[in-house]
């Protein structure tokens, strides 16, 4: 995993290529009782995997066993290793998780499962600014489906990669979306005083039932994408 400053990696996961049992040597009893805790075993499956392949890549990272990482998070639930340059960040949704590594770059990721019969509309007029919502109704209706998860997900990549979730609400981040190359526009958040500094880029993990989007804080990354194919034992 490369921890250049300007190169980004993010690993796409399979969940359903695992079992949750097998994740649990990799987990702490206090993470596992938290995978237990959600009721549906996809929910748990979700939760377990995706915090063992972020345990396991950051071991590998770092040359040191999972057992030895701890972690903090802030007031809004995101996660940190203090005393390393490592940012990280994850998502999952439907069949999928993503991980994203920056070397001292806050990175931000999202996927969102795009689930067809949605009245994309009425959620686009919750979460886009005025202009973005004006420029979203006129795009085709075939067309809203699509962008609008993919917008919704450049924008909590955003909001992740800040780390402050919803507290900024979506619509306090205006964008550019299809057709143009997506970009941050604006910003009604301290968190980000210059747009500038952050990139965002639409994601395709080979999926098209999914949208995905990254946000980093850097004005030139290199972001490669990998598949998380193998636990690969310590």
């Amino acid at each position: 995993m490369s921890t250049l400053p300007e190169s980004i990696q993010v690993w796409v996961v399979r969940l359903t290529r695992y079992t949750t049992e097998e994740w649990r040597p990799v987990l702490s009893q206090g993470e596992w009782e938290k995978a237990m805790r959600f009721r549906a075993p996809a929910d748990q499956l979700r939760c377990a995997v995706t915090r063992g392949v972020l345990k396991t890549l950051l071991s590998r990272n770092l040359q040191v066993p999972p057992a030895d990482l701890e972690f903090t998070q802030n007031e809004y639930g995101k996660p940190a290793l203090p005393g390393t340059p490592t940012h990280f960040n994850v998502s999952h949704s439907g069949d999928y998780a993503l991980l994203a590594f920056a070397k001292d770059s806050p990175v931000g990721i999202d996927v969102e499962h795009v689930k067809g019969g949605r009245v994309v509309a009425d959620l686009a007029q919750r979460v886009l600014s005025p202009a973005e919502y004006s420029r979203f109704m006129l795009l085709s209706e075939h067309e809203r489906q699509q962008t609008f998860f993919q917008i919704w997900a450049l924008k909590e990549s955003v909001l992740k990669g800040i780390g402050s979730g919803l507290s900024v609400p979506p619509e306090d981040i205006e964008i550019a979306f299809y057709p143009y190359t997506p970009k941050l526009l604006s910003a009604a958040t301290k968190e980000i005083p210059d747009v500038r500094e952050w990139t965002i880029q639409s994601l395709s993990i080979g999926d098209d039932t999914y949208a995905a989007a990254i946000a980093v804080k850097h004005q030139s990354p290199s972001i490669e994408i990998s598949r998380f194919d193998t636990m690969n034992e310590w």
